[in-house]
């Protein structure tokens, strides 16, 4: 979760998912924001300044870039918050049930 001011989203709207790069070394991370009033900072946990190599209280160069569905349902299922990862991975579970299961039921009528 990543807090930035809402000139910076780059048309993402809050609680959007969006490709945040650092310039610098050009390392990048699909990651969810939030808003907030400061313009002249961004906010983020530990975890994801370290993935994209910068300094507490440094400087950034970076770049937001909004995702598509794709990227939405990958953030989804490599979260690394148990409260997003495991929800999703069920879903992935069930829906990939469901596809056999419609394949299994089909069967008896094209064999048949």
């Amino acid at each position: 979760m990543v807090r930035l001011n809402i000139k910076h989203r780059a048309g993402v709207e809050r609680y959007g998912v969006a490709r945040l790069t650092n310039n610098a070394n050009g390392k990048s991370l699909n990651v969810l924001l939030l808003g907030h009033n400061r313009d002249d900072a961004i906010f983020m946990p530990y975890d994801i300044r370290e993935r994209l190599g910068i300094a507490k209280g440094g400087e950034l160069d970076f770049s937001v870039r909004k995702v598509g569905l794709w990227g939405l349902l990958s953030w989804y299922v490599r979260s690394p918050d148990p409260a997003v990862f495991i929800p999703a991975w069920i879903a992935v579970v069930g829906l990939g049930l469901a596809i056999a299961g419609l394949l299994l039921s089909a069967l008896p009528l094209v064999c048949g």
